[in-house]
């Protein structure tokens, strides 16, 4: 054997069981694209629960990955107006007893502050991050205003509470129109298709 044939064939031998190596490390490790995050299943029981409303007048965008809206998971577009949701499966928080931490008012705000970027495009923001909770409910509260911004829903119990929001706080809903453009804006933000077009 030439030397011409032995550099090919150690380079066979040696590089694509190492690339072979490697690939399968990265495709198999935690956090890789083919696994779901460790929300997902919390974040589906939401989806399920969403479903439930009725469209129109609510726009629903459902099990929006980590990195589109920095964890807004959902979004409920409706005359009441823009909410972003989360799951937990821990249980509905008791109401808090003293004023809210300015640094808890700060945190709700960040987590919805990349659906309120996506919504600047056609001038709107999110009213309010809605925590959707799955865990036991011993307080039988179905909701409860954890601070300025943010609210705790029991899941179970989501449909009744988006039924509960009448009107925004400074009394003007969002028209159907609005609806539907807010709908159609982070629906393209997150890299879906139009679907208004």
């Amino acid at each position: 054997m030439g030397p011409g044939i032995l550099i090919p064939v150690l380079v066979i031998a040696i590089v694509v069981p190492v690339g072979v190596t490697w690939a399968h490390r990265r495709f198999k490790s935690p956090g890789s694209a083919g696994d779901e995050p460790a929300g997902a299943p919390g974040a589906r029981l939401t989806s399920n629960a969403l479903r439930a409303l009725a469209s129109p007048p609510w726009r629903l965008v459902y099990e929006i990955q980590h990195e589109r809206l920095g964890g807004v998971e959902h979004v409920v577009i409706g005359p009441p107006g823009i909410f972003a949701l989360v799951t937990s499966m821990e249980p509905v928080p008791t109401a808090p007893e003293c004023e809210p931490d300015a640094h808890a008012i700060a945190r709700a705000a960040i987590l919805r502050g990349a659906l309120d970027d996506a919504l600047r495009r056609c001038a709107m923001a999110s009213d309010r991050l809605v925590s959707v909770h799955w865990g036991v409910n011993a307080g039988g509260l179905s909701a409860i205003d954890l601070l300025p911004g943010a609210t705790a829903v029991d899941g179970r119990q989501l449909e009744a509470w988006a039924a509960s929001q009448a009107a925004r706080p400074d009394g003007a809903s969002l028209t159907p129109t609005q609806v539907d453009l807010a709908w159609q804006t982070v629906v393209t933000a997150i890299g879906r298709p139009d679907p208004l077009p």
